[in-house]
């Protein structure tokens, strides 16, 4: 146990049918995003088994915050081993392949800025650990967990866009008016032109049978856009896969996870994987079926509908989440980037590490050109 300006910190290795109670007692009193809620977490645990350390954090006695730790140990570059501890992630890239985002510790509201840095203090004192992950999140999320004693390290980041639809609300204006000329025609042309093929139907699954009916169909399409060896689509992974249909049968009775799907003359042309949480779609995935004619964008066209249903429906935002993509330029507005930094210790290999990274950097920048 570790106590910090109010706060008492305490790790322990509890048995995780344990965890239901507290952590969705806390949810309802934390605003936290999908990838921290109970739906996800339990999946987690359910498919992944992880060996990992419940993070507790009180605060005059009330619980204020929930994570759960794991450490693993990495080998780069052959020579560097580093203990690395992370929040909700494995460590295994196959499992962690399931891509957490917005990442932290579950925080009830009012010390959302605070205990982070009890959080900090008390992983400070253990010695087990050479550098600390919290996966990806928002550049203001990851400066509440910053530590003097720690270097940052930069290891991904990625632009982020989204459609705020509660202030598209306000405005009473329609969602395709907020976007450019071409943009527009793109989608009117493709839908114009998709009409002239046949009937034009989009439909959201809310059902795990009706989801899981069409996930083989889904996962070839992905496939088809990003690869089929490993490390390309996350289909290619049994580790993905059982993660997100054990996620899709929790969360589909919860209204949680849905489909979108858009047919043309009874084909399959597009599925959104979506999460719908407090009011907010994320967009996860999508498998579309690319046409021969370049005039058509189907991706552009069932985005376009879906954020006009949920625009609709009355949700409040629509987040496309982490990666940089000309169709999220498009559709949405850029917002603050994601980042997953790597707060290191103080150890001689690390520094070497980072040393040998800014040569690396310094080099590609002053090679000439033609080179």
């Amino acid at each position: 146990m570790h106590e910090y300006h109010g706060y008492r910190v305490q790790m322990s290795q509890p048995e995780p049918a344990t965890l239901a109670s507290p952590w969705q007692a806390l949810e309802a009193r934390a605003e936290p995003n999908f990838f921290l809620s109970w739906c996800w977490v339990v999946a987690w645990l359910a498919v992944f088994k992880p060996r990992f350390r419940l993070v507790e954090l009180y605060y005059q006695d009330q619980l204020v915050g929930l994570g759960l730790l794991t450490g693993a140990t990495e080998t780069r570059h052959r020579l560097i081993r580093s203990r690395v501890l992370r929040l909700g992630q494995t460590g295994d890239p196959l499992q962690d392949q399931i891509w957490i985002e917005y990442n932290g510790l579950l925080l009830h509201k009012d010390h959302a800025e605070t205990a982070p840095r009890a959080f900090m203090a008390a992983l400070m004192v253990a010695t087990d650990w050479d550098e600390f992950q919290l996966g990806a999140s928002t550049q203001s999320t990851l400066a509440r967990y910053r530590h003097p004693d720690c270097t940052p390290v930069l290891r991904w980041q990625a632009p982020d866009y989204g459609v705020d639809l509660a202030a598209l609300r306000r405005t009473g204006a329609s969602y395709r008016q907020t976007l450019s000329r071409n943009t527009r025609h793109q989608i009117q042309r493709t839908e114009r032109l998709y009409r002239e093929a046949g009937s034009l139907e989009f439909s959201v699954l809310q059902t795990a049978d009706a989801m899981l009916a069409l996930w083989e169909e889904l996962g070839a399409m992905h496939q088809d856009r990003w690869g089929t060896e490993p490390g390309t689509s996350g289909f290619v992974n049994p580790w993905f896969v059982n993660f997100h249909r054990q996620l899709i049968r929790q969360g589909a009775g919860q209204g949680l996870v849905e489909f979108c799907t858009l047919r043309v003359a009874g084909e399959l042309i597009g599925i959104l994987y979506n999460f719908i949480y407090r009011g907010k779609v994320y967009f996860y995935l999508s498998g579309l079926r690319y046409p021969s004619d370049q005039r058509l964008k189907p991706g552009m066209l069932l985005h376009c509908l879906a954020i006009e249903h949920y625009l609709e429906r009355g949700l409040d935002d629509y987040d496309f989440l982490g990666g940089e993509a000309r169709y999220k330029g498009s559709l949405g507005q850029r917002r603050e980037p994601l980042q997953l930094v790597s707060l290191q210790r103080p150890r001689l290999t690390l520094r070497l590490e980072q040393l040998g990274r800014r040569l690396k950097h310094w080099k590609f920048r002053t090679k000439p050109a033609g080179i």
